[in-house]
């Protein structure tokens, strides 16, 4: 036997196995789109009706008095006034 049959025999095999295992694990993640992180900007359409006030005939929203600074900024995010 030669060595290059020897490596096609004993090395060829398990990388193979292991890329094979690697593109199953990574794969499905590398094909999905990347996700929504929150204070990026939304680029899509809306998807609810109320997302755009005025095309359901109701008036535009307002920021409250005393907004926080990242709703002025038009950030997303959580927040709340108790």
């Amino acid at each position: 036997m030669s060595v290059v049959q020897t490596v096609l025999l004993f090395v060829v095999p398990p990388v193979a196995l292991y890329l094979l295992i690697v593109l199953l694990v990574v794969g499905p993640k590398m094909a999905r789109r990347p996700r929504y992180r929150a204070g990026q900007p939304w680029t899509y359409e809306p998807m609810w009706w109320t997302a755009n006030p005025e095309g359901a005939g109701l008036a535009p929203a307002h920021d409250e008095p005393g907004a926080d600074a990242a709703s002025a900024a038009g950030r997303g995010g959580a927040r709340g006034n108790w």
